[in-house]
């Protein structure tokens, strides 16, 4: 049950890891290209980096509080594997 649960875990922060470059990555990638074409203001992209950046951490200080809880689910499945 120890592999399985660990194996699950891998599996959960791959897909969110898969989730951030599908989603978040392509979004400021076309944002920087808009700022070196003049199309948006780099103050506007800055913004938007300074939220990125804040979003990262306040999603890891939930992940903490989420740590526990995720951990009695992960197990929940292995034991149901």
């Amino acid at each position: 049950m120890r592999v399985t649960s660990s194996t699950l875990s891998s599996i959960i922060n791959g897909g969110a890891t898969i989730m951030m470059a599908v989603f978040i990555d392509p979004h400021m990638s076309g944002m920087t290209d808009d700022v070196i074409e003049g199309k948006i203001e780099e103050s506007q992209f800055r913004r938007a980096v300074v939220w990125l950046v804040g979003s990262r951490l306040a999603g890891t200080l939930i992940a903490q509080f989420l740590l526990v809880p995720s951990a009695v689910v992960i197990v929940g499945v292995a034991k149901r594997l």
